[in-house]
């Protein structure tokens, strides 16, 4: 009995100890795109494209919000709305969703990165963002790549 746990215990550990690689895959890797941003509020004719001269562009650290610096402004925040969990039955003007963010418009965010030793036909790439505002087209070597 005690030779029959000892084994099960080496078994248990042995299984533990190997890597779950069985099919000759590499771990998996993973990298921070925080830094080196570039951003442009605004418009930009071809912005997607990867020979696009972003130099002038502004350098920012991702997360990074625009709105916040403004210009803060009231018109930004009106809504006309009747508020009937306050009772009212007629639509009024209304202010203080955003305190008047201008969150209204269009930005541009660029990086460029290298994946070192990478082999396309044995691996794959996933790009994951996190909090990209609504309607965040994603372009990889001037193409589209999800929106």
């Amino acid at each position: 009995m005690m030779r029959l746990l000892r084994t099960t215990y080496f078994l248990f550990l042995l299984f533990l100890l190997i890597p779950g690689n069985s099919h000759g895959q590499s771990a998996r890797q993973s990298f921070l795109l925080e830094k080196n941003w570039r951003f442009f509020q605004g418009e930009v004719v071809h912005g997607e494209s990867a020979a696009l001269d972003d130099r002038a562009w502004k350098k920012v650290t991702v997360p990074h919000d625009w709105a916040i610096f403004g210009p803060f402004d009231r018109s930004h925040d009106l809504q006309d709305v009747a508020v009937t969990q306050n009772g009212e039955k007629k639509a009024t003007v209304k202010t203080g969703r955003t305190g008047g963010l201008p969150y209204v418009g269009v930005g541009w965010y660029r990086t460029n990165f290298d994946i070192p030793q990478f082999d396309p036909v044995n691996k794959r790439v996933v790009l994951k963002f996190d909090g990209a505002m609504s309607e965040a087209r994603v372009y990889v070597n001037g193409k589209e790549a999800c929106f």
